[in-house]
């Protein structure tokens, strides 16, 4: 039976983009809302997911770690991190002196500036709810209007692309994550995600004593970030990634001392480490 991977629609975004590198061969599924996607996981529609989960400008995508925090099945089993490279679609024909009109997701738009500023300061920014919507639309547009969009929606919608690579920031990549029911057995170059507060919020030292142990047995932290918990001021969630699989005695051992100091505790996904950017 063909896998069903769950991502984040409509076909041509950079959620779409991240699912067909990964499950090329599986029965894709688009859906309008991260909300749908991991709903589609949770009650068994789907077999995975494949969501945003960080970008290295805009940070956590807050949405999925909560999932994750309080899923019942759901784990990160894979990671997948993939360069934005936005590009400048038109309808064919078209040059730069003849767009009057720029249509994308305020982001994709914000993250354009300088050419946006540079190339075509004369053109009326219009933003939509994606970038690949931005492209749909083109089609019907006329020859003033632009989009700015994945390559793969440029191919989907069979419009050609003017400029490539016209983001600010050449170094923006986003990190997807593969979410299914089912862990990951060791592969020799894992990374793991856990979530947790502590049972006494205000007791000085904290942190200390809960990274600590990491530090102790040369376990490599490759992230840690801390968001309100909505119990009130002072109380936070702590996101930590760090180099190890689970089944590991080290890490296990350090697992276990950082359980002393909290109140919640959960592995939200024990992986492999991506190798390398995924781009085609």
């Amino acid at each position: 039976m063909t896998k069903t991977v769950a991502f984040l629609g409509p076909e041509g975004t950079y959620t779409d983009e991240a699912s067909y590198l990964y499950a090329p061969d599986a029965d894709r599924i688009p859906f309008a809302s991260l909300a749908l996607v991991t709903s589609a996981l949770e009650t068994g529609q789907v077999d995975e997911a494949v969501v945003p989960i960080e970008n290295s400008l805009g940070g956590t995508v807050i949405e999925i770690v909560d999932f994750l925090i309080t899923s019942k099945k759901a784990q990160i089993n894979g990671e997948i991190l993939l360069p934005i490279d936005h590009c400048l679609i038109t309808r064919p024909g078209v040059q730069l002196g003849d767009i009057r009109v720029v249509m994308s997701k305020q982001e994709a738009l914000t993250q354009c500036r300088k050419f946006l500023a540079r190339e075509l300061r004369f053109a009326e920014l219009i933003p939509t709810t994606s970038t690949a919507l931005a492209v749909v639309e083109l089609k019907e547009a006329d020859d003033r209007t632009a989009a700015i969009g994945p390559r793969r929606s440029a191919e989907l919608a069979g419009l050609p692309i003017l400029a490539h690579g016209i983001q600010d920031r050449q170094d923006n990549v986003t990190r997807f994550a593969v979410l299914a029911s089912n862990g990951s057995k060791p592969t020799g170059n894992d990374k793991t995600s856990i979530a947790f507060d502590f049972d006494r919020p205000d007791a000085p030292g904290l942190v200390y004593g809960a990274l600590r142990p990491f530090a102790d047995r040369g376990i490599n932290l490759t992230k840690i970030e801390s968001r309100p918990t909505g119990k009130g001021m002072g109380n936070y969630i702590f996101l930590l990634d760090f180099e190890g699989h689970v089944d590991e005695q080290h890490v296990g051992e350090a697992i276990a001392e950082l359980k002393k100091f909290t109140s919640t505790f959960k592995v939200l996904g024990t992986y492999p480490i991506a190798q390398g950017l995924s781009v085609r």
